[in-house]
C-alpha cells in the first residue's frame, strides 16, 4: 500500500514533437525526449497535430457514455478480449489497497474472430462492445477515429525513442503490428467523504507497456511520483496530452528510464473527473530486452529480458484479483 500524501509542487516537462513532425529538427526533439525520459517518466506533450476539436470531442463522448444508466452499461461489459465496460471498484491498481473509485470502458482496434491472434484467445485481441447508435448517436466512429490518432501518435513516439536509443526511426515498426493496445474512457465521481483507508479513485501504480498517452479534463487529480519519492501534481494543460513511460521502458533502458507511479484523486466536492488514456502496448509475443545503447560495462545487472504478454497477463490478473478480495 503507497500511503497517500498531498502534492506540493506541479510535474514541469514538456516536449514539442513539431519540428520532429514537420521534419526540421528530428535530432533536437530526440536529444530533449531522452533527457526527460532520464529524468522523469512522465510529459506534457504539445505540438502533437492532433486537432483540439477532436480532443475535446473524445472528452464528451466519454460523458455521455457515463452518463448512461447504470443497468445499461453493465449490460456492455467486460468480453473474452477484455473490451466493453468495467464498473466502480473493479480494478485495484494498487494491489495493497482497496479497490479503486473509477468506472471504465475500453476498446481496441478490432480483430476478426478468425485471426490467429484471437483463436489463441490472446488478452487484447477480438471485437469490441458498443452501445447501440440510437442510444449513442455517433459515439463508435468518434471513438474509432480517436483511437486511430493516438495510435498513429503513439507509433512517432517510439520512432522517437529509436532514435534517441541511436538506432533508425523504424526499429521498432516490427513489435507494433497487431498490437495489444487499447483506449479507455475513464469516470472519476468526486471523492467520497467515507472512502476506505488509502481508497482514492486510481491507486498508485505503473503502466504496463510502452507509452501512455493521457488525455485529461480540466477537473485535475492526476499525481505522478518522481524518482525522489515526491508526488508531483500534473495539472491540467489544455491542448496537450501527458504522456507516461511504461514498464517496457526500463527494461529496454536498463533502468535508465523511468516508469514512474502515479494515481489519481479526485479532490473536487461536485465536479465529475473525465480522462482518455491509450495504452500502447506490443504485440504479445514481442520480445522487451536491453537495447546497445543502454548496456551496462562487463559484469554490471542488465534487467531480465521479458515479453509484452507475459507482463500484461502477470499485472491484469494481479488488479483485478486484488479488487476481488
Amino acid at each position: 500500500m503507497v500511503q497517500y500524501i498531498a502534492p506540493q509542487r506541479s510535474l514541469t516537462p514538456v516536449l514539442d514533437i513539431g519540428p520532429w513532425l514537420d521534419g526540421s529538427d528530428k535530432a533536437g526533439v530526440a536529444q530533449r525526449f531522452d533527457r526527460i525520459c532520464r529524468e522523469i517518466g512522465f510529459f506534457y506533450l504539445v505540438g502533437h497535430g492532433v486537432p483540439q476539436a477532436q480532443l475535446d470531442s473524445a472528452l464528451q463522448q466519454a460523458q455521455r457514455f457515463f452518463d448512461m444508466p447504470d443497468a445499461y452499461k453493465r449490460s456492455l461489459g467486460v468480453n473474452e478480449a477484455r473490451r466493453g465496460y468495467e464498473p466502480l471498484g473493479a480494478q485495484a491498481l494498487d494491489v495493497d489497497s482497496p479497490p479503486d473509485i473509477k468506472e471504465s470502458f475500453l476498446m481496441g482496434a478490432p480483430m476478426a474472430d478468425d485471426h490467429p491472434l484471437v483463436r489463441a484467445r490472446l488478452p487484447n485481441y477480438g471485437g469490441n462492445v458498443w452501445p447501440d447508435e440510437l442510444r449513442l448517436p455517433g459515439f463508435r466512429s468518434v471513438c474509432e477515429a480517436y483511437r486511430q490518432a493516438v495510435s498513429d501518435l503513439s507509433e512517432t513516439l517510439m520512432a522517437i525513442f529509436a532514435v534517441a536509443a541511436g538506432m533508425d526511426e523504424q526499429h521498432f515498426a516490427d513489435l507494433l503490428i497487431d498490437p495489444m493496445a487499447s483506449l479507455r474512457f475513464l469516470h472519476y465521481p468526486p471523492q467520497p467523504a467515507r472512502a476506505r483507508d488509502n481508497q482514492i479513485g486510481c491507486g498508485a501504480h505503473t503502466d504496463w507497456g510502452t507509452f501512455t498517452i493521457l488525455l485529461q479534463d480540466d477537473t485535475g487529480g492526476l499525481e505522478v511520483q518522481a524518482a525522489s519519492g515526491e508526488w508531483l501534481l500534473a495539472e491540467p494543460m489544455r491542448g496537450a496530452f501527458i504522456v507516461n513511460l511504461g514498464d517496457m521502458m526500463p527494461v529496454w533502458t536498463n533502468g535508465a528510464y523511468h516508469s514512474n507511479a502515479h494515481r489519481v484523486l479526485n479532490r473536487s466536492p461536485d465536479r465529475h473527473r473525465y480522462s482518455v488514456p491509450f495504452f500502447q502496448d506490443l504485440n504479445y509475443y514481442a520480445r522487451i530486452e536491453c537495447l546497445p545503447e543502454f548496456l551496462p560495462a562487463p559484469g554490471r545487472p542488465v534487467i531480465p529480458a521479458r515479453t509484452a504478454g507475459e507482463h500484461f497477463d502477470l499485472m491484469y490478473r494481479k488488479t483485478r484479483e486484488a479488487a476481488a478480495a
